[in-house]
C-alpha cells in the first residue's frame, strides 16, 4: 500500500498593519504562510504552493485565504513574496535523480563486466539471460574448451528479471543434464545484442 498525500508547514508569520473585519481592531492580525507539498511514505517529494491564513489577536477570527478580503490578501501577497520555498520540499525528487544516476552507473559497470567475461567464461559460470519472449532463464557453464563453451540450460524461466533469484535458489537440480555447446564469438554477439544481461562468477 502507497501512502501519500498533502502537508503544510508553517514558513513565515507577521503582524499586519491591517484592521480586522470582524472587531475592527488596528493591527491586530496575525498573517501566516504556510507552505504545502505532496509526500509519499511521509517523504517530501515537491511542493505544491503556498496558503495563507489570518488570525485577529483580538477577536481571535480565523480566515482562509479564500475569505480573506481584498485588503488582507495584499498583505499575504506581500509576506509570501519574502517566503522562499524550502529545498527540502523537493527530497523526493532528488532521491529519484540520485537513485536514476547510480542505476545508471550500476548498469553500466554490469555491461562492462559482461563484456569483459564473456570473453573468457569460466567453468560454473552462470549467465543472465534474456529470452525472446521477454522472459528470463539461467545459463551455467559446465565446460570450456578452445574455442567451444558447453553450456546447462536450466529448466525454469521468469517472466521479471528479478525473479532469476528464485531460480538460482533451486540449485544445480534446476539445469538439464544436457548441454548446449556454443563458440565464444556467439556468446560475444548474445553480449552485445542485450541478451546476457549478467554474469555470476563465484
Amino acid at each position: 500500500m502507497i501512502i501519500y498525500g498533502i502537508k503544510a508547514k508553517l514558513l513565515k508569520s507577521e503582524i499586519t498593519n491591517d484592521t480586522c473585519p470582524n472587531c475592527n481592531t488596528a493591527n491586530s492580525i496575525q498573517m501566516n504562510v504556510f507552505q504545502r507539498w505532496a509526500h509519499i511514505f511521509w517523504i517530501p517529494f515537491f511542493p505544491i504552493g503556498k496558503t495563507g491564513v489570518s488570525q485577529c489577536l483580538n477577536c481571535k477570527q480565523v480566515l482562509k485565504l479564500k475569505e480573506m478580503p481584498a485588503s488582507l490578501k495584499l498583505s499575504y501577497d506581500n509576506l509570501k513574496v519574502q517566503t522562499k520555498i524550502p529545498v527540502w520540499t523537493f527530497a523526493g525528487c532528488f532521491l529519484i535523480v540520485i537513485g536514476s544516476i547510480l542505476f545508471y552507473i550500476s548498469e553500466k559497470q554490469k555491461a562492462k563486466k559482461v563484456n569483459q567475461w564473456v570473453l573468457s567464461p569460466q567453468k560454473n559460470d552462470v549467465f543472465h539471460i534474456k529470452l525472446k519472449n521477454d522472459h528470463y532463464t539461467l545459463y551455467k557453464v559446465n565446460k570450456v574448451s578452445g574455442d567451444s563453451v558447453y553450456l546447462a540450460l536450466n529448466k525454469y524461466e521468469v517472466d521479471r528479471e528479478d525473479g532469476l533469484d528464485d531460480i538460482a535458489a533451486k540449485g544445480d537440480t534446476a539445469y538439464d543434464n544436457a548441454q548446449e555447446g556454443v563458440a565464444k564469438p556467439f556468446l560475444v554477439e548474445m553480449a552485445k545484442e542485450g541478451t546476457i544481461l549478467d554474469i555470476e562468477r563465484k
